[in-house]
């Protein structure tokens, strides 16, 4: 094990195996930081050129623009200004992250507003992420895609 790892998980703890690779686990928190601050630059070289990211549904929906697979720094850049375009960021919760392997998950909660219609966007959420020679090349968001379109679209 590795000394002094400790990660709190709520009100119990994860004590991580010696083969994490805590730069990966690091590489994301430090990606995620830069995008809750606006520094999309800083956001995007760490993001390897072929990378793809996926938020919650790989296949697209024009109701729902975040859906579908983004590919290179263009398609992540293009992710992150469509959630900023639709959603106003509020309580983002990392309660647990964790990785190996050249992969890494976080997880947590998260509430946000849609801009459009001012309702709520409350959700459980995980990110799946795979490293490649120190960059993002894959990232997969998971949340509940009810609750977003129940904060996004005109209800019927």
């Amino acid at each position: 094990m590795l000394t002094g790892c400790f990660i709190s998980c709520g009100s119990r703890g994860l004590t991580l195996p010696k083969e994490i690779r805590m730069s990966d686990v690091d590489l994301v928190q430090q990606f995620l930081g830069h995008i809750f601050a606006g520094e999309m630059a800083q956001a995007l070289a760490l993001v390897h050129p072929q990378a793809r990211f996926i938020g919650a549904r790989p296949t697209g929906d024009a109701r729902v623009p975040l859906y579908g697979t983004h590919e290179g720094r263009a398609g992540a850049e293009h992710f992150f200004r469509t959630f900023a375009e639709l959603l106003i960021p509020g309580d983002f919760e990392v309660i647990g992250r964790f990785g190996g392997a050249g992969y890494v998950t976080f997880f947590g909660k998260f509430c946000h507003s849609a801009r459009k219609t001012g309702r709520p966007f409350l959700s459980d959420w995980a990110l799946v992420a795979q490293i490649d020679n120190g960059m993002i090349r894959f990232y997969h968001f998971y949340e509940d895609t009810a609750a977003l379109e129940a904060a996004l679209l005109p209800i019927p």
